[in-house]
């Protein structure tokens, strides 16, 4: 049943209803419940929540609270953490996810318009999560500025994101670091085998993707990353520190939006991302 379509009564003790094989649950009361945190009302009220069953198939998901309605939407991958009033992510297994979508679709070309999705985050535990992993890939993402395509329907989708914020477990030999993964083009690049690429040139990785060291990751502190898009530029600072502003001009006929939770690329282990901020605005100058 769609918590976006009806409304259901909810228990003090527990609250539980489905769409598919997603669960939410919440037994004696155990689990923060999100939208019983003020601190956390501006995002809950801009976004609806994409999550898969992580029993389920690779890339499975379901979309909960269309209507920005949290009321009972707390289980074991998603709630606030009562004793550091973090808002917790889990997900296991191998491309699932557990994300917050903004709804806010925006341009990225128009000079007096900005858009900022501020988190402050720490990835909980992700060398040990990936332990057993027999990716080569061994990514955590929990930031992105996605893409809807040429219209709010999302005519002519570009598969591939604009910005992935990742947490990796190795690359080339740098461990354990946070790394922005930027899209250089607009280019329909393919991401499953056997699948062609219109434009072969411009989807080899070295041109379609650059990756930026934003850091080593701290495993017992909040990291702070502010990541902003307008006027054709995108910028992350990481604890007020610039790390990257890139020209997106080629971007500019694409329809863009933020996401912000887990999105797992390794296998045989559960990611884990808690936000004690996060908030999305908008600027106009």
């Amino acid at each position: 049943m769609n918590k976006a379509l009806f409304s259901l009564p909810v228990l003090l003790t527990m609250s539980s209803f489905a769409l598919a094989n997603v669960q939410f649950a919440n037994p004696n009361g155990a689990l923060g419940e999100p939208a019983s945190y003020p601190e956390f009302a501006n995002i809950l009220s801009h976004s609806e929540l994409q999550i898969s069953d992580p029993e389920g198939k690779k890339s499975n998901k379901e979309f909960f609270a269309l209507d920005n309605d949290y009321t009972g939407i707390v289980n074991d991958n998603f709630y606030v953490d009562k004793h550091s009033k973090a808002l917790v992510f889990k997900m296991k297994n191998d491309h699932l996810r557990n994300e917050l979508r903004v709804q806010k679709n925006f341009r990225t070309d128009l000079p007096n318009e900005f858009y900022t999705l501020t988190a402050e985050v720490e990835i909980i535990h992700p060398e040990a999560a990936m332990k057993h992993s027999t990716s080569k890939q061994n990514e955590i993402t929990f930031l992105q500025v996605h893409n809807k395509g040429l219209d709010n329907e999302g005519t002519h989708n570009v598969p591939h994101p604009l910005l992935r914020v990742v947490w990796k477990e190795n690359n080339h030999g740098v461990k354990g670091h946070f790394w922005a993964v930027t899209k250089n083009n607009a280019a329909i690049c393919k991401g499953s085998a056997g699948e062609k690429n219109k434009d072969k040139d411009l989807c080899r990785s070295d041109v379609a993707y650059s990756m930026v060291d934003l850091g080593k990751a701290p495993s017992d502190k909040m990291t702070k990353f502010d990541v902003t898009v307008g006027n054709k530029l995108l910028t992350v600072y990481v604890d007020g520190e610039r790390k990257l502003e890139k020209n997106i001009d080629y971007w500019r006929h694409l329809l863009s939006f933020f996401k912000a939770g887990v999105y797992n690329q390794f296998t045989h282990g559960q990611s884990e991302a808690h936000f004690q901020t996060l908030e999305y605005h908008e600027l106009t100058k």
